[in-house]
């Protein structure tokens, strides 16, 4: 049987606390020769983020937002996430018109790396283009919340008018999506991803021009994976055997994970990715456990490597992983079925996520490991 995606047994918390927005004073500013990060003093372009919390859970009064943040930086308020496992805030920019006039704007927007942690890649996250009712439009950045922060972390300018072709300057509200979803994450971690958005004159400065110093940024941000358990997740049987090209769906365990085969020897020997079917997020594999006849092979990683195909896997022969050997034949068994065990995080209580697949009883015999084998299991 299959199973739906776990509920999420770990908190989830913005910067500074979760559903809260951070930030004061205008957020307008322009880079010049002389100074690089400062305020612009004529014809300032003032900008205001107001948001709303479970978009898509309640309907949007526009005349009533839950909060405000009229400053450079802004933490995405995260709604509760106890009964279920993601949600969406909807951002509105906007000139405030509060006795002056606003030049037309290029607002840009940033984020920064998030700390590494297992959550940071297992958060999907996407941001997009939005009308006011918070139905997504054009997507902006799509992936785990390591991915995003990556994409943007330089600056991207924002489209002021996503309905036409060219990118606008901002004459009127902007609305942008942000939808996350915990997937099959179980832990204890909290992450942040905070958004600084700034606007420039269209007039009076190069509106492609980023604002963002460069210096902000010192390079890719760093993977987090943490294999502080051996989580079995999935189990494929094989009626017949493996073919290469194929996807084949767990037949136990989390819905909406698959093992996508590249490479065959035989009905012995396979090499696969674990792909989400459902856009999720992917775990690296920890181990893979290889039944063939009575008896049964595991391999498992490579310490300190971390990757969602076999060729991580100790003891894989140029991605391939084979069934035991078959003393009878002097060959190996044909596979029957496969299990696939991820690198997950502790649970808040200290302990290890509890298996939702399992290889079968029958047969008799504990499972071998190939040579070069490092222990696997839960820790």
């Amino acid at each position: 049987m299959t199973l739906s995606r776990r509920r999420v047994l770990a908190a989830i918390a913005a910067a500074g606390g979760a559903g809260a927005l951070t930030g004061s004073g205008a957020g307008a500013f322009l880079r010049d020769d002389a100074v690089t990060y400062g305020r612009l003093t004529t014809g300032s372009v003032d900008i205001v983020v107001d948001y709303w919390q479970d978009a898509h859970a309640e309907p949007i009064d526009l005349a009533v937002p839950d909060g405000r943040a009229d400053g450079p930086r802004l933490d995405i308020p995260v709604g509760n996430l106890e009964e279920r496992t993601g949600g969406a805030t909807l951002l509105r920019v906007s000139l405030p018109q509060d006795g002056g006039i606003n030049n037309p704007a290029s607002v840009w927007l940033r984020t920064a790396c998030p700390a590494p942690t297992t959550l940071g890649e297992l958060l999907s996250v996407e941001l997009s283009y939005s009308e006011a009712d918070a139905s997504p439009g054009r997507v902006i950045a799509r992936g785990s919340l390591r991915e995003v922060a990556d994409a943007l972390r330089t600056g991207l300018r924002l489209d002021g008018d996503p309905a036409t072709p060219a990118v606008d300057c901002l004459t009127d509200d902007l609305f942008v999506l942000v939808e996350y979803d915990l997937g099959a994450y179980v832990g204890a971690e909290t992450v942040s991803l905070p958004l600084f958005v700034v606007a420039t004159q269209c007039r009076n400065a190069d509106p492609d021009a980023n604002p963002f110093p460069a210096g902000v940024v010192d390079g890719p941000c760093e993977p987090g994976y943490a294999c502080d358990c051996c989580w079995a997740i999935g189990k494929v049987d094989v009626d017949d055997r493996f073919e290469a090209g194929t996807t084949y769906p767990f037949t136990e365990g989390l819905a909406g994970y698959a093992l996508e085969v590249s490479a065959v020897d035989g009905d012995s020997g396979v090499a696969f990715d674990l792909v989400a079917t459902d856009g999720g997020p992917v775990f690296p594999l920890c181990a893979v456990l290889v039944k063939g006849g009575p008896p049964s092979v595991t391999y498992e990683r490579t310490d300190g490597a971390f990757g969602f195909d076999t060729s991580v896997l100790d003891g894989n022969d140029d991605g391939l992983i084979y069934a035991p050997d078959n003393p009878n034949s002097g060959g190996r068994y044909g596979i029957s079925h496969v299990l696939v065990r991820v690198c997950a995080p502790r649970l808040p209580d200290g302990t290890c996520p509890v298996d939702v697949a399992q290889t079968s009883a029958s047969g008799g015999g504990s499972p071998s490991r190939p040579a070069g084998g490092n222990g696997g299991g839960q820790e």
